[in-house]
């Protein structure tokens, strides 16, 4: 499965997590959402060297639910979580896969407008061919600070997966910086930037790294439901060989509730 489509859609559940622990002044609630959507992308089998680039489009089908207790006089929180994610490409279906995943962390409200969220989990992502199922052990924290209007948001993640085939068994980071407006009570229009390292447990070209930048924006319709849509530019270097650059789109339609 692609690392990048997996690590941006878990993120977004993530933050829309985040974002409802953080608006919450009870002891205790439910949280959760679901979405459905598109992605293409343009060079998804990685093409170098002048080779005709493949792109894929992908359905990816997602909901989560999860609920939260406050501390200290509601100023924190304990959070736990559940996701589950079905990812079918109109090509390439032999990689068409479901994902179910967990987590439980600790939100807090640091004052100044800034507020820290920490989790630990895992995904299992089931394939067809069950020679190629994963594995993926995360940590997360994420920050955030600024106004309503204005919010800057910063995530560092370590994974750990693990898999019968070495080409996706891999161990590494990523470190996601955001800005995020609001210019009005109802649109979020968010850049990004993320970089991540991994070790792949293979012989040769064992190290990848990529960059990529990205525009959001998010459009709340009311009642909870939302539509949103994405671009990103991403540039991927492999140990021993030479980079290749993909687009990706994403686009959908949520609630949260």
């Amino acid at each position: 499965m692609n690392k990048r489509i997996r690590v941006m859609t878990v993120a977004m559940g993530m933050v829309v997590g985040g974002v409802v622990v953080g608006m919450g002044a009870a002891q205790a609630a439910i949280f959760g959402g679901v979405d459905a959507g598109a992605l293409w992308e343009s060079n998804f089998t990685g093409a170098t060297g002048g080779l005709a680039a493949q792109s894929v489009l992908m359905g990816v089908y997602s909901g989560y639910v999860g609920a939260y207790k406050g501390f200290d006089k509601n100023r924190g929180a304990f959070v736990v979580s559940a996701n589950l994610q079905a990812n079918r490409l109109r090509r390439f279906t032999v990689l068409d896969n479901d994902v179910f995943g967990g987590s439980v962390g600790v939100f807090h409200d640091l004052g100044q407008n800034a507020s820290m969220l920490a989790t630990v989990g895992g995904e299992a992502v089931r394939f067809s061919n069950s020679a190629r199922d994963l594995a993926t052990y995360m940590a997360r924290l994420h920050f955030k600070e600024g106004s309503q209007t204005l919010w800057v948001g910063e995530t560092g993640e370590y994974d750990d997966a693990r898999g019968q085939e070495n080409f996706s068994t891999y161990r590494g980071y990523s470190a996601t910086l955001a800005v995020n407006w609001k210019p009005i009570t109802s649109d979020v229009i968010t850049l990004s930037a993320a970089r991540a390292h991994d070790r792949y447990n293979i012989p040769t070209a064992s190290i990848r790294t990529s960059d990529a930048g990205s525009l959001g924006w998010l459009q709340e319709l009311g009642h909870g439901i939302y539509v949103r849509a994405q671009a990103s530019r991403e540039y991927v270097t492999v140990a021993g060989g030479p980079g290749f650059h993909t687009t990706i789109y994403a686009a959908g339609l949520g609630a949260t509730f």
